[in-house]
């Protein structure tokens, strides 16, 4: 009985850190698209934009309600009850900005070869003063990104071939293929409302909030750029494609976030190529996106 109770208080707390993650997530999110209280936080959006089921999203939702920053109201599910930016959520984000920093970590370890292909998980803990929760959080988040896999027992490898020169070449090859392809399809359309969610961002972003996001913060809102662009092919393997080499490139993507000039010319290009596509001149905007692929910058950002 005693063994029992002591396994049910651990699944609580996990469950319970794992819904506080989860929120931190979505306020980020909130955040990053700058919403405000008021706003309404539909499930299927926060679950396609954060790449999970709408499962886990109730979860963070929850959690938001239940510390105040998110209601739910009748006919509208749940909507924002606090402003992002405003010191209530500021918890929640730090969680997340401890996470991103984390990661971060790990992965320019891997890179530089500071970390053994085959670790334990006492020495990750160890090493990065995690709990064993947070730890657990961390390498589901990689594994499913694709740089690191379940040895037996309590070990993990790096896969190294994702970090090499040559796994960059090949990720800006494929993306060079399918991403002006994607533009030039018969039927091709981006709504001008998307276009102009798009250009607020992109403004947003080079008018100085970039330099108040995480390292996360700054790749996953290139990822959903792009993605965003994609999609106007109405094709679903352009979408799942594109998804896959950014979960795969995340881990060498974070070398080039130290140029903040070369960001902002990246955000300049963000927006000329939303002028372009906002007035349909699709094979225009493919050679901008070719070009806009080639920049050495553009492996880490785009």
């Amino acid at each position: 009985m005693i063994a029992s109770d002591s396994s049910r208080q651990r699944s609580v707390k996990n469950g319970s850190e794992r819904a506080e993650h989860l929120a931190g997530l979505i306020m980020a999110l909130a955040r990053r698209e700058g919403m405000k209280a008021g706003d309404r936080l539909i499930e299927q959006r926060l679950a396609d934009a954060l790449d999970l089921s709408r499962v886990p999203i109730r979860l963070g939702l929850k959690a938001l309600e239940a510390a105040g920053l998110a209601r739910g109201e009748p006919h509208r599910g749940f909507v924002l009850a606090k402003n992002p930016t405003s010191g209530a959520v500021q918890p929640a984000l730090a969680a997340v900005k401890r996470g991103e920093q984390v990661y971060a970590s790990v992965a320019g370890d891997v890179l530089a070869g500071r970390l053994s292909v085959d670790v334990t998980e006492a020495e990750l803990m160890r090493r990065y003063d995690l709990s064993r929760a947070e730890l657990q959080r961390l390498l589901d988040r990689i594994a499913v990104e694709g740089w690191v896999a379940r040895l037996p027992g309590y070990g993990w490898r790096f896969t190294e071939a994702l970090s090499s020169p040559a796994a960059q070449a090949q990720a800006t090859a494929f993306r060079l293929v399918i991403e002006p392809a994607a533009m030039v399809q018969p039927g091709y359309e981006l709504s001008q409302e998307v276009i102009e969610r798009l250009q607020e961002r992109q403004q947003r972003i080079l008018d100085g909030e970039f330099e108040k996001m995480t390292i996360g913060e700054i790749y996953h809102s290139g990822c959903e750029f792009h993605e965003a662009i994609i999609r106007g092919a109405g094709n679903p393997f352009f979408v799942e494609a594109l998804r896959r080499v950014n979960s795969i490139r995340r881990l060498f993507a974070y070398r080039s976030f130290t140029d903040r000039d070369g960001m902002r010319r990246h955000m300049r290009e963000h927006l000329r190529l939303l002028e372009v596509l906002k007035a349909r001149r699709y094979g225009e905007a493919a050679e901008l996106m070719a070009k806009h692929l080639k920049r050495p910058l553009v492996q880490g950002l785009s």
